[in-house]
């Protein structure tokens, strides 16, 4: 993780094995949101379509889309953490 001012979530950089198997390889980026499982609904009303069903992770929920080019999008939450989350202000 890096420090992105005096907040704690950051920035996280992690090697996925599974990542650069497409062509084009496909880069990965998480936004939070207020609530994931809500807008994963909305998502889908609009019809975007999920990669999976919203999962639960360690601070909240997350749901996944991708792009045009394969590029995954992940809107996350902070739900079961608040205190990691943006402040709001």
């Amino acid at each position: 993780m890096f420090a992105v001012g005096d907040e704690a979530p950051g920035v996280m950089v992690r090697v996925d094995q599974l990542a650069g198997q497409g062509s084009p390889p496909a880069m990965r980026l998480w936004l939070e949101v207020s609530d994931a499982r809500r807008l994963a609904g909305e998502l889908a009303e609009w019809g975007v379509q999920l990669l999976a069903e919203p999962f639960e992770v360690a601070t909240g929920w997350t749901v996944e889309v991708a792009d045009p080019w394969g590029n995954v999008i992940g809107l996350t939450d902070y739900v079961k953490r608040p205190e990691l989350a943006r402040r709001r202000g």
